[in-house]
């Protein structure tokens, strides 16, 4: 039996020889064999990624086609007059600080009754009001290139929506028309270099945003700009407000009238409320300062500065956390 076994021939298998390996002929690399190469698991995640990046390349050609927002402000069917102040290059900015609720007559403005003050405004103040707006009409006088912008929002809960800035525009349009050395053929003139700046909450946007206002009735931003205001307010305007936005030094003017009586309290408050509290917050878009911004806007009202002034838009919207100043480009710094 072993012996019959032994006669037996093995079988030999035919020897394959991949020829491929030395011709370098590959299989065709194409979208079927890699389809026919997925298995049942790579298969979901190979459809998923596809879809995911058909979906981002559909986004970033719409994100590309899409009207800016500034454009999307700006193209609004309500088509605006021609700008009236083209020939002039001098910002005198007033900061409005209370509410004139009286009536319209010289006789009245004098009276704490007839203003909406608070309790550290009373007994005084309001006179002082009343010598920045007369300096204002002074300057505008004496320099034609001027426009006089007052500046203050509806910041009153209890004046209704009545403004800082229209309050001291009616006590100026009073002092205009009440004064004998100013010419009757001139004073129509001075009036319409009077305009108002309805938003700012507090002094960083009086300056900021007057100057905006000030583009939208000149067409182009102020080669000088001069601030009347309380004289123990100087530093805040000159170091801080002026510093934040960056204008140049020698093109910004302070102008600083007090009450006659002195007191002491004034520098102190400004020294703890306002100074201080600026310092550590350059924008006042923190803590305290927004807050107080927050409280003096009861009838929550919204500027549009992004649009009519684009190029101050990131100045606008600048909260930095780290009180950094903005070195974003700016008009006045070439």
């Amino acid at each position: 039996m072993s012996s019959n076994n032994s006669k037996r021939k093995s079988t030999i298998l035919p020897l394959h020889i991949d020829t491929t390996s030395f011709t370098g002929t590959q299989p065709p690399n194409n979208a079927f064999n890699l389809w026919r190469r997925l298995n049942k698991r790579q298969f979901p995640i190979f459809i998923l990624l596809t879809i995911l990046f058909f979906s981002l390349f559909l986004n970033l050609i719409q994100y590309n086609q899409r009207p800016s927002i500034h454009n999307d402000l700006l193209n609004l069917h309500d088509a605006l007059p021609p700008v009236p102040l083209t020939a002039n290059h001098h910002a005198v900015i007033i900061a409005g600080h209370a509410i004139y609720k009286g009536s319209p007559n010289l006789d009245d403005i004098t009276n704490d009754d007839n203003w909406i003050l608070e309790t550290y405004q009373q007994g005084g103040q309001v006179n002082t009001y009343i010598e920045h707006i007369r300096k204002g009409i002074d300057i505008l006088k004496d320099d034609s290139n001027a426009v006089l912008i007052f500046s203050g929002g509806e910041t009153r809960p209890s004046a209704g929506p009545r403004l800082e800035s229209f309050s001291y525009w009616q006590i100026a349009q009073l002092l205009l028309d009440a004064s004998n050395d100013i010419p009757m053929e001139s004073k129509a003139g001075l009036s319409e270099r009077m305009v108002t700046e309805e938003y700012a909450r507090d002094s960083h946007e009086n300056l900021l945003f007057s100057i905006c206002r000030f583009a939208e009735m000149t067409g182009n931003y102020p080669e000088k700009v001069t601030v009347i205001g309380f004289e123990f307010k100087r530093r805040r305007f000159e170091n801080i407000h002026r510093y934040a936005i960056r204008y140049p030094i020698e093109q910004f003017h302070y102008i600083g009238i007090d009450p006659k009586d002195e007191d002491p309290s004034r520098e102190e408050g400004e020294l703890l409320n306002s100074l201080r509290p600026f310092e550590k917050d350059l924008y006042g878009c923190h803590s305290s300062l927004k807050q107080k911004k927050t409280l003096r806007n009861p009838y929550r009202r919204r500027h549009a500065y992004a649009a009519s002034c684009p190029i101050l838009a990131p100045l606008l919207n600048y909260c930095p956390s780290n009180n950094a100043l903005y070195t974003g480009p700016l008009p006045w710094i070439s």
